[in-house]
């Protein structure tokens, strides 16, 4: 995979567009805030072992915190659709925020399973050796995409990815390593370089996704 090419061709797309990209995950993140604060009673802490229990501070309600835990669910959920309004974007530099409720209507059960699953064997894989868990995180590292682009389930898409990155593990480690010199710049920005970097890592990720699939023969 050509690293200078897809990074190139990212950086021409987000050129003029970075509103267009940066304001669903803005809105998303903007819903989240708000409505977590409504349910969250002023003062009130979480205390997952005793929800019930009396102490100086206030203790979250249990239909409080439920309440805040699907909307964290569902705005992670919206998230993950994000990747499809972002592939969009890189095909045909059309997109619309149709594209993220579309997706989360149609895959949002694939979406949480694929989540969960990764997730556990990652885990549990890391437990093992630190390695293990990371090799195996890069095998999955197209669940996402192959999850909101495809009609693959949640197994298939796991199946998929890891056949999908045989052989291009560390080629993807490394696409990833490039852009951490970006990264480090960041602080040094007050966090200002994010409205530019993100869009950009977003729609590198996305194509580098595209020619791999292309590559691979995915269906």
């Amino acid at each position: 995979m050509d690293r200078k090419e897809i990074k190139e061709l990212a950086k021409s797309k987000i050129k003029g567009n970075l509103w267009k990209l940066l304001w669903p995950m803005l809105a998303i993140s903007l819903v989240e805030g708000l409505l977590s604060s409504i349910f969250t009673p002023k003062g009130a802490t979480v205390d997952y072992t005793n929800l019930n229990a009396t102490a100086s501070t206030p203790q979250m309600p249990v239909g409080n915190a439920l309440i805040i835990l699907l909307i964290g669910i569902i705005c992670g959920i919206a998230m993950i659709a994000y990747k499809k309004y972002v592939l969009n974007f890189a095909r045909e530099g059309k997109c619309e925020f149709k594209d993220i409720l579309d997706c989360m209507k149609e895959k949002w059960l694939n979406i949480i399973l694929s989540e969960i699953l990764v997730g556990i064997l990652v885990f549990l894989a890391s437990m093992l050796f630190v390695i293990p868990g990371i090799i195996l995180a890069f095998a999955y590292s197209m669940v996402t995409y192959l999850v909101v682009d495809t009609n693959l389930g949640a197994t298939d898409a796991m199946k998929e990815s890891r056949r999908m990155m045989k052989g291009y593990k560390m080629d993807y480690f490394v696409f990833c390593l490039s852009f951490i010199g970006w990264g480090l710049l960041v602080p040094f920005t007050l966090g200002l370089l994010l409205i530019w970097l993100t869009p950009y890592m977003e729609v590198a990720e996305a194509i580098y996704y595209d020619k791999l699939k292309e590559k691979t023969k995915i269906a």
